[in-house]
């Protein structure tokens, strides 16, 4: 039976894999974070434009 004094592989594979996992967990929350102020962002220009609508139909502005 040979023995492997110096190099154990799966020793050195957890620390790289790890790293691996974690950025890929940084990128799923980047995304996530991202896509949530998108929607937020939306939301408020949809919010305002119909408050701008409602003013302008309160104030009888016709269109032309």
């Amino acid at each position: 039976m040979k023995r492997k004094l110096f190099s154990n592989h799966p020793a050195y594979m957890y620390p790289f894999m790890l790293v691996i996992f974690m950025l890929y967990l940084s990128l799923i929350t980047i995304y996530t974070f991202q896509i949530g102020l998108q929607l937020k962002t939306l939301d408020n220009i949809e919010s305002y434009y119909k408050d701008q609508i409602n003013t302008y139909i309160k104030k009888e502005v016709s269109f032309e």
